[in-house]
């Protein structure tokens, strides 16, 4: 599935701190694109009834293959080249769709929390993505959530999707898609 990190510093925990702080888009359109589809999502999650407490943002990651990231407290950054191709082609609406319904689900489940991180998505899963990947001083580290934690994702975000009436052969598709261009390795048991 896809792979995600955790952001961890040598001090702890800053994903949510003044110390390092990803930078984000003010792009209205786009924002107002991400912020319709993730609340459709978060509406028909467990924690729909706050909503009104997500923050989900629009970065100009550096590495043009992050998609987005979960940093737990209901703050979400997307990858603005994603969200403005999906206001443009329905191939990258749904994998804006995919992008949000995972993180908001490595949210409700609170991987962030247990694991003291956030989660990053990414489209070429096979190299780690590194804090300068996505505009983080060099004192920030990433880890990848275990293979366990991003199945659990994917499935709870499928969920979102089979309430929503979305096809989850779409989300299949997009994984495929990725699979051929060797944008998408497998997780297996081994995998950490």
């Amino acid at each position: 599935m896809f792979l995600f990190g955790l952001l961890v510093s040598q001090f702890g925990l800053i994903a949510c701190s003044s110390q390092a702080t990803i930078s984000t888009v003010s792009d209205d359109s786009v924002e107002a694109l991400v912020r319709s589809e993730a609340a459709k999502i978060i509406s028909v999650s467990e924690d729909k009834q706050h909503l009104s407490e997500y923050h989900i943002f629009v970065s100009d990651f550096p590495r043009k293959d992050v998609l987005g990231m979960s940093v737990g407290n209901r703050r979400i950054y997307i990858s603005h080249e994603l969200a403005k191709l999906a206001s443009e082609r329905p191939f990258h609406l749904w994998l804006l769709r995919q992008t949000l319904a995972h993180e908001i689900a490595h949210d409700t489940a609170g991987h962030a929390r247990q694991s003291s991180g956030a989660s990053l998505a990414r489209g070429p899963f096979a190299r780690s993505v590194s804090n300068t990947d996505i505009g983080l001083p060099p004192r920030v580290t990433l880890r990848n959530y275990s293979a366990e934690k991003e199945v659990e994702a994917d499935a709870k975000g499928l969920q979102y999707w089979a309430k929503l009436g979305w096809d989850y052969r779409i989300w299949v598709r997009i994984l495929q898609n990725f699979e051929k261009q060797k944008l998408y390795r497998r997780c297996s048991s081994s995998d950490p």
